[in-house]
């Protein structure tokens, strides 16, 4: 049996980038955690309440609403299931939700009784998931897909064309041509009738996925006359992601075509810092009732990404099969390397909360974001990002999610709290109900006066699906326009413990 590797090299010419596309900007753009435990347990809305660390990073006014200068600190352990068909994986891994700190001076003899000042480290995401897809039996191949994107090209140009996908198959032998440049995979395969048709195939995929987004926020709030409270946060955001996948198929035991299987590997890694502001406003026109709002700013991020692929492929040796000689080809390793500039969406928030006796609290945040307002731009390499920004105005949308709390204080020691949380789809789908991120949350606290501590548990659920590859082109012949893989459908579980430990003084 032979075995033919190939490691994608570093092609440049003719502008070809790879990784960065509008998937990357909704994924980067939305956020799903919440901060705090006490935070987390309330399903993250606290736009109109404040006193907690988690509003420097979603409504900044909440700082004037301390009193007392305060350290706290907010580990959580997250545990994540993928359920692709029949199968799961699991995958746990250890945050930081939270660290701050904030110093008050306060006084009720002035009109402006609060002069606050924080730092602190907020996780907005976490990435770490693990996957693996499977489809029994396929009737097409992404071979058919790498065929079709290079009809009309010389191989000496497939380099340009396609350097980590298509350039790799012809020299592993999974795509051949024609004397016109038409290519066709290695499955294809012609029947007595005349019937082209292809070999019919296993394919699974696996996917690790890593990284997280966090933001170190630099913040002020002011209280005027304990009615009106506003606060601003400098907000500096790291970024962190990984994803290797390997994709994989197989054909039947003595294929007459002479593969018996192939795999092909895609790894990225993006990294890089961005800077944002946010401005928050809350106002209580009677003690009961507070209403506050956000405005926050898009993150300016300086990235960059890191790609690289592979193919191997497994023949029996039938040369007649291959249709070349028998000759390993290696090509020399390399990745794309490349520095860009992305912008987030604006985002607001609206808050409405009310405070009943000191005893109950009820509140709920609306959140609007427009996600076809993120942008690529200024990659080091030159290249234009026209067709990728298009391709978020096209294939993104704005956002309402919601978010609602509550908490009942049995005495000045024991709380108890309940929150929910709905992030809409920023993608235009045709099953409105993928995509889109329900959060369910509990938890209690403890007040002992200087010292406190916060639980909270928080369960998400989300499905979409996916698929392995596709391709159109309607300017090649019929028959060669379209190819598409079979979907696979995908159910995403988190079980996030969170705890904080908190110091007033």
């Amino acid at each position: 049996m032979k075995k033919f590797y190939i490691v994608a090299a570093l092609f440049l010419a003719g502008n070809v980038l790879y990784g960065q596309t509008f998937e990357d900007a909704a994924r980067f753009s939305r956020l799903t955690n919440f901060g705090t435990a006490r935070s987390a347990a309330m399903g993250g809305a606290f736009g109109a309440l404040g006193g907690d660390l988690s509003t420097m990073s979603y409504n900044p006014a909440g700082m004037g609403v301390f009193r007392k200068s305060e350290v706290a600190f907010s580990p959580l352990l997250n545990f994540n299931t993928t359920k692709s068909g029949r199968g799961a994986i699991e995958d746990a891994s250890f945050q930081i939700g939270n660290l701050g700190g904030v110093i008050s001076f306060y006084s009720p003899n002035f009109d402006w009784r609060g002069f606050n000042f924080g730092i602190s480290y907020t996780n907005l995401n976490n990435f770490n998931r693990k996957m693996k897809q499977l489809v029994p039996e396929s009737y097409t191949s992404l071979t058919n897909k790498w065929a079709f994107e290079s009809s009309g090209t010389p191989p000496e140009d497939l380099p340009n064309l396609s350097p980590f996908g298509a350039n790799l198959a012809y020299n592993t032998y999974l795509i051949y041509k024609d004397e016109n440049n038409d290519y066709f995979s290695i499955l294809e395969m012609q029947a007595q009738n005349g019937d082209v048709y292809n070999e019919v195939v296993s394919q699974s995929k696996t996917i690790k996925e890593d990284g997280y987004q966090g933001e170190y926020a630099f913040s002020f709030g002011t209280n005027y006359k304990d009615k009106l409270y506003l606060g601003m946060t400098v907000g500096l955001q790291s970024l962190s992601y990984k994803t290797k996948s390997t994709y994989n198929e197989a054909t039947p035991l003595d294929s007459p075509t002479g593969l018996d299987q192939f795999f092909y590997d895609e790894y990225q890694r993006i990294q890089g810092v961005g800077t944002n502001l946010k401005f928050g406003v809350i106002y209580r026109p009677i003690p009961e009732i507070r209403i506050g709002g956000a405005i926050h700013t898009p993150t300016w991020y300086n990235l960059s990404s890191r790609y690289s692929t592979a193919i191997g492929a497994w023949y029996n040796g039938t040369e007649a099969a291959i249709g070349r000689n028998e000759e390993s080809y290696l090509s020399p390793s390399g990745e794309l390397s490349v520095d860009y500039n992305m912008r987030t969406p604006w985002r607001a928030i609206v808050s409405l909360a009310t405070v009943l006796k000191q005893k109950a609290i009820i509140s709920v945040d609306y959140e609007y974001i427009d996600y076809t307002n993120a942008n690529f731009s200024d990659a080091s390499d030159g290249f234009d990002y026209y067709e990728t920004n298009q391709g978020i105005k096209d294939y993104l949308k704005a956002t309402h999610n919601f978010r609602a709390g509550a908490e009942y204080r049995f005495n000045s020691i024991f709380s108890l709290r309940a929150g929910y949380s709905f992030w809409d789809s920023p993608y235009h789908n045709n099953n409105k109900n993928y995509d889109k991120v329900q959060a369910i949350s509990g938890g209690f606290g403890l007040n002992f006066g200087v010292f406190y501590c916060d639980a909270a548990y928080v369960h998400k659920y989300s499905k979409n699906e996916t698929i392995f590859y596709s391709y159109f082109n309607p300017t090649l012949p019929l028959g060669n326009q379209y190819t598409e893989s079979a979907p696979v459908k995908n159910k995403y579980l988190s079980n996030e413990a969170h705890l904080t430990f908190g110091v007033r003084f």
